[in-house]
């Protein structure tokens, strides 16, 4: 099915926003081909959000795949399709490296306009205040624990990690209070682990900040906080850039707090990592 007639079939169930750029797509072709999606908006007179979903309403993935959507029906009318695209370096439109980044930019970009500010502000608030954060990801998710507990261990004191296999996760889950903030990693909707950890951090007043795939995530009725980063279509590679670097701007909210004490903390944690890494180079040349 063509997106011209995916989009007539899909009308009537569209917002009125939605609606204008379904118009607009139809009408100006070449103009979503060669541009942005905000500059699509501006142009349709509607929100940039407001395009970005009605790309999800048509069961696209983003912007971009509409793009490709848009330029396939083209080419398969015959019709001359300009080659512009959003992002004019050379090397970007030839490689099939820069094809992916552009991909990554485009996702991040469409992600922004589904995250409430005002909850980031607030997760990034209870995790400054908190004395301890603890830091939860089962299976998939392990590795995105892992380097978020890392980083936010070189800017403050208390960060610890969750393992559901750990033999001291009973003592830490007891050690939970209402000055805890638990950051938990729900990319598995059937971990039943992760679930059972945060129902009882919940009946311990903790806030909870949820990173999810889905917004329909069962972790979602125990959170204080859901941020579902997961788009229709995505695979998780294309998720992965999207989830770091809302991590990245979870983490900057939270320095913009007190900027000064997380920069000298930062520094002498860099300061003492240094001194322990020429100790272990004195040992081991001492050894041979």
């Amino acid at each position: 099915m063509s997106i011209n007639e995916n989009i007539k079939k899909k009308f009537v169930r569209l917002s009125k926003g939605q609606r204008k750029v379904a118009q607009f797509v139809m009408s100006n072709p070449t103009v979503v081909i060669a541009n942005g999606a905000a500059e699509v908006g501006r142009q349709a007179n509607v929100s940039e959000s407001t395009v970005i979903r009605f790309c999800y309403a048509m069961d696209l993935s983003g912007y971009v795949e509409l793009q490709e959507e848009i330029r396939s029906y083209l080419n398969s009318q015959d019709e001359e399709v300009p080659l512009k695209p959003t992002f004019t370096t050379s090397k970007q439109r030839t490689s099939s490296f820069g094809k992916v980044m552009q991909r990554d930019m485009q996702n991040i970009q469409d992600t922004i306009h589904l995250i409430n500010d005002n909850m980031l502000q607030k997760s990034a608030k209870w995790m400054h205040e908190a004395d301890t954060i603890y830091i939860l990801g089962a299976r998939q998710a392990v590795s995105f624990a892992n380097w978020l507990s890392y980083t936010l261990k070189t800017l403050r004191t208390n960060v610890k990690q969750l393992r559901t296999d750990s033999e001291d996760l009973v003592q830490q889950i007891n050690s939970m209070g209402e000055r805890t903030t638990l950051i938990v990693f729900s990319c598995d909707k059937h971990s039943n682990d992760v679930k059972a950890i945060v129902e009882i951090a919940k009946m311990k007043k903790v806030k909870i900040i949820a990173i999810t795939g889905s917004a329909l995530s069962p972790i979602r009725d125990y959170a204080s906080a859901v941020f579902a980063l997961g788009m229709k279509n995505q695979s998780s590679l294309d998720v992965v850039p999207v989830l770091f670097s809302f991590m990245h701007a979870l983490i900057e909210e939270m320095i913009s707090q007190d900027k000064e004490r997380y920069n000298q903390y930062q520094q002498s944690y860099e300061q003492v990592e240094s001194n322990v890494l020429f100790l272990d180079i004195a040992r081991e040349k001492q050894v041979f």
